[in-house]
């Protein structure tokens, strides 16, 4: 018998995984952390980046921004502010606004600047998953 954790992602807007999976590695605020059986319990910030779930046929991608996630009793809760599976990113549309992105002209330092590379960051997360 293989040991399984019970694994759900969520957004305010709908349930994007409901499923058992043998490992997971999951975009945390400072870097990635992986689960697997019997991890000690644990709750933690999410960052913005990669989620891959592991079982024994495939490994499913999504990209998450943000929102927090809690591993306790192998089950794996993910909460996320946003988060899209890898089949709903479109690779040509991301594209298209990162160079819209790269076209904006703000003041250095400013606040526009500052969510100008934050949105930056964020498609080119989305780019990476859209790619894999």
């Amino acid at each position: 018998m293989v040991n399984k954790i019970d694994c759900t992602i969520l957004t305010p807007e709908r349930v994007l995984f409901e499923g058992e999976i043998g490992f997971a590695v999951v975009q945390a605020h400072n870097g990635e952390m992986g689960f697997l059986y019997n991890h000690s319990p644990l709750i933690s910030e999410l960052g913005v980046g990669e989620v891959r779930l592991r079982d024994e046929k495939s490994t499913k991608h999504f990209i998450v921004e943000g929102g927090a996630v809690e591993i306790r009793d192998n089950k794996l809760i993910i909460l996320a502010e946003n988060a899209i599976p890898k089949a709903e990113l479109n690779i040509t549309e991301i594209e298209k606004r990162l160079k819209e992105l790269s076209e904006v002209d703000v003041k250095k330092f400013s606040e526009e600047s500052m969510m100008l590379q934050a949105e930056t960051y964020k498609m080119k997360m989305r780019l990476k998953v859209a790619k894999r």
